[in-house]
């Protein structure tokens, strides 16, 4: 009789089906390689099957890991939904959750809440830029995420949580800085300081420009928001931020854009699967009571 499935052996595969590297997979897992490989040796046994093509650093699923994947990935969000579900209903038991987001102080305000109801959880975050928070998000990889999802997705409940602009930031002897407020043609024939591919600050500031018919002069391309906002303080040039999301810096000043193409709605986004929880269902309406207090008056 065929060994029976278990769950350390599919915690192996799904981890080994998202990083591909039995190290990174190891790492993920907080365990060795040598046991990673054990797990899915064990598992491909019971399965009668290969469920990896092995290559170095690359190991793809096959044809039949690729159909067990959903299942496997399925079997995990259950169990997690049962840890949420006792530690709902016991201070005494401890459990994580697992969060992505774009801007920390935004998430930190719900998380805080979050952790006054469930003072045992562990929360651990993630803070990338959009497309990578997507990934995530997909691959299972994360609970929830706080960020601007452009397109609804199948199988994802996106709930909004606030509304943000742009605004520029300049060295503080820039010539725009003698402005109180920028259009968009102001831009034009200045070298820009501007975030890596992924970023939906990247995006919105140059289709905005795109919009206008202004050339980008991209100067310098950098990974971080940090990093921008110094190469702005050193005059390396001028960009642009999220409002809610600037560091004061004494080489800096900020100014206005009055354009509809620099504003963006930020949402809580939850996989469908992950609505049963308790633990979800308190983050969402965190989330919301932040919402209505923040709707301006009528």
């Amino acid at each position: 009789m065929k060994p029976s499935l278990t769950i350390v052996q599919v915690r192996a595969f799904c981890a080994l089906a998202q990083h591909r590297s039995f190290k990174a997979a190891a790492q993920a897992l907080g365990t060795s390689q040598p046991s990673v490989i054990s797990h899915i040796g064990a598992l491909e046994e019971a399965c009668g099957a290969k469920l990896f093509q092995r290559q170095r650093e690359n190991n793809r699923l096959t044809d039949l890991g690729v159909a067990l994947l959903p299942s496997f990935r399925a079997v995990l969000g259950h169990l997690k939904d049962a840890e949420l579900i006792l530690l709902s209903h016991s201070t005494s038991q401890s459990g994580e959750l697992n969060v992505a987001a774009v801007n920390p102080a935004r998430v930190s305000s719900v998380l805080r809440e979050l952790r006054v109801i469930y003072p045992n959880i562990k929360v651990n975050v993630i803070f990338a830029a959009s497309d990578r928070v997507q990934g995530l998000l997909d691959s299972d990889a994360v609970d929830m995420a706080f960020f601007v999802q452009p397109r609804a997705q199948p199988g994802q409940q996106a709930i909004h949580y606030y509304q943000y602009e742009l605004m520029a930031i300049l060295p503080r002897h820039h010539p725009l800085a003698a402005k109180d407020a920028l259009t968009v043609m102001d831009f034009a024939g200045n070298e820009l300081v501007i975030r890596e591919e992924g970023s939906l600050t990247r995006r919105l500031f140059l289709d905005a420009l795109a919009n206008a018919g202004v050339p980008a002069r991209v100067a310098y391309e950098l990974g971080s928001r940090e990093s921008v906002r110094e190469a702005v303080a050193q005059g390396l040039g001028v960009s642009v931020v999220a409002e809610d999301e600037h560091v004061p810096h004494e080489g800096i000043v900020t100014r206005r854009i009055m354009s509809e193409d620099m504003k963006a709605s930020s949402s809580l986004v939850v996989p469908n699967k992950r609505l049963g929880s308790s633990l979800i269902k308190t983050a969402i309406e965190l989330v919301r009571h932040q919402a209505q207090l923040e709707r301006p008056a009528v």
